[in-house]
């Protein structure tokens, strides 16, 4: 508890870092939850029949939404060339649909289809069901603290890969 009010604030204190161990154990909870959540999206994906870049492609599109092939590639932060096979797959498998604009043949458009929309509605189903969990097994104050530590993680972790590009 000590640890995540100290995260609150936007800084970790020395005082609350008695030891390297401490940093040790948020590293290896920060892998068990990357685990449980590539488990999860697996089964998601699976139970879909799609892949987990196609699960992130069709995540990164709203159902209404209409998007460009290099937004798309931005959203899923791929490469403009790996987001283009992913948009071949998701078009053959019918959940995408490409259309080219009538007064600029460069610009290819992409949104959802019925059931690539239906399939986002099952991937969303999955999510809230997770989200119930945690609402029932935690109170709003823990969540919050989770939430603003998780943040300042994410924070912490992106600047830092900045930094380092």
């Amino acid at each position: 508890m000590i640890l995540i009010q100290g995260l609150s604030r936007g800084r970790i204190p020395l005082e609350y870092l008695v030891n390297m161990n401490d940093m040790k154990d948020i590293y290896e909870i920060i892998l068990k939850l990357k685990y449980f959540c590539n488990c999860n999206e697996s089964r998601i994906s699976s139970n879909c029949h799609i892949s987990l870049a196609e699960l992130k492609g069709i995540q990164a599109i709203e159902e209404e939404e209409v998007i460009t092939c290099s937004e798309f590639s931005e959203k899923i932060k791929l490469s403009p060339s790996r987001g283009s096979r992913i948009i071949d797959n998701l078009v053959r498998k019918g959940l995408l649909t490409r259309k080219i604009k009538d007064y600029d043949r460069r610009t290819t458009w992409l949104c959802l289809t019925k059931k690539g929309a239906q399939i986002k509605e099952n991937i969303n189903q999955e999510q809230k069901k997770f989200e119930q969990l945690l609402s029932s097994e935690l109170n709003r104050e823990d969540i919050e603290l989770i939430e603003k530590g998780l943040k300042i993680l994410e924070n912490l972790i992106e600047n830092h890969t900045k930094k380092e590009s």
